[in-house]
């Protein structure tokens, strides 16, 4: 009998095992997708509010005042483009942002560094994103179809230029990457913050969402994901970049918590060479890499205070209006001087 009852337990127990393993990755891939795709990154009313309200706006920026708006679509939803014409130019930036974010965001920083350098730059918002269209960001992916879309608008409408440098953060900065995998022909591209893949990113987010027993489940998550995303679940950065004539300068944080420099990063995908080099910044992690230090330290301050101001009912307002932007914008001009001498 007691021989009988073990066996029982263990036929229950095996049971439970196979289908965690069956079943815990299609979950664990559905709660990721649904929870952190399947909805609006952002909106340009989000830049409205009080506790976003911590850095320069565009129009505190003299050179990046004057901009013309341009549409063009992502397979259905019309996507919106912001235009910096520099007569003579040094080259055409285009500048893409990352997930949550859009084209008027903090990423302004840098752009005002490339038109005040000489450089025409052309923003965009990506789908699901500030003033685009979309009511699901779609998957990680997208971002490389929608700068395929933008350079297949801009070369028809002969805006683009003999040098053509694609910048972007995070979900932009994978974007501008796995897009030269697409036909986009580019000369120069600049990451911050890159992931490589879709999938391998995912399993990292799964990770976060619903802790480390995803490791158990991951054959059922690959599938789950390769048919929700098919070829797109693996479209990678690196291959990309690895397979074209275009340079590229990998920029990374090194207390990146999100995409960690040495795991999912394309940063760690990514050998220098003649046409790659690759930066790593101490004490930088995954928001505003192109920011000082002290910039960034300065934002952990103040986000925070309004954290606690929030729970406790404060006066953000008051609070935002008593900060230093000059200081919360402040480019790591270091870093862009090597960025500079990299594209020219």
């Amino acid at each position: 009998m007691k021989k009988k009852k073990i066996i029982k337990i263990c036929i229950i127990v095996s049971l439970i095992l196979i289908i965690n393993y069956f079943v815990g990755g299609i979950v664990a891939a559905s709660i990721v997708i649904s929870n952190i795709f399947d909805h609006r990154g952002s909106n340009y009313s989000d830049l409205l509010l009080d506790e976003n309200n911590i850095y320069k706006r565009i129009e505190e920026y003299d050179s990046l005042k004057n901009y013309e708006v341009y549409d063009f679509y992502s397979g259905k939803n019309r996507l919106k483009g912001y235009y910096h014409k520099i007569e003579d130019s040094k080259g055409l930036v285009i500048s893409v942002h990352g997930m949550t974010s859009q084209a008027f965001n903090d990423d302004i920083e840098y752009q005002n560094y490339f038109v005040e350098n000489g450089y025409s730059l052309f923003s965009i918002d990506l789908t699901a994103s500030g003033n685009s269209e979309g009511k699901s960001m779609k998957g990680l992916h997208q971002s490389a179809y929608d700068v395929k879309a933008c350079y297949d608008f801009l070369k028809n409408e002969n805006m683009l230029e003999d040098n053509l440098i694609l910048v972007g953060h995070s979900w932009g900065a994978y974007g501008v990457g796995a897009s030269l995998s697409l036909g986009v022909d580019a000369d120069y591209v600049i990451t911050f913050s890159a992931f490589d893949n879709p999938y391998d990113t995912m399993v990292r987010y799964s990770v976060n969402a619903v802790g480390g027993f995803i490791y158990t489940t991951i054959p059922t998550f690959y599938i789950t994901t390769s048919i929700k995303y098919g070829k797109n679940n693996t479209l990678s950065a690196s291959k990309a970049l690895k397979k074209s004539n275009c340079k590229s300068l990998i920029i990374h944080g090194e207390n990146d918590k999100s995409i960690p420099y040495n795991k999912e990063a394309l940063y760690a995908k990514m050998n220098e060479n003649d046409k790659t080099k690759k930066i790593l910044l101490e004490g930088i992690s995954h928001s505003g890499p192109w920011r000082t230090k002290e910039a960034n330290l300065y934002i952990e301050e103040i986000q925070s205070k309004i954290k606690e101001l929030k729970k406790n009912k404060g006066d953000i307002k008051s609070y935002i209006d008593s900060i230093d932007k000059n200081k919360t914008s402040e480019l790591n001009i270091d870093l862009f001087n090597e960025i500079k001498d990299f594209i020219e």
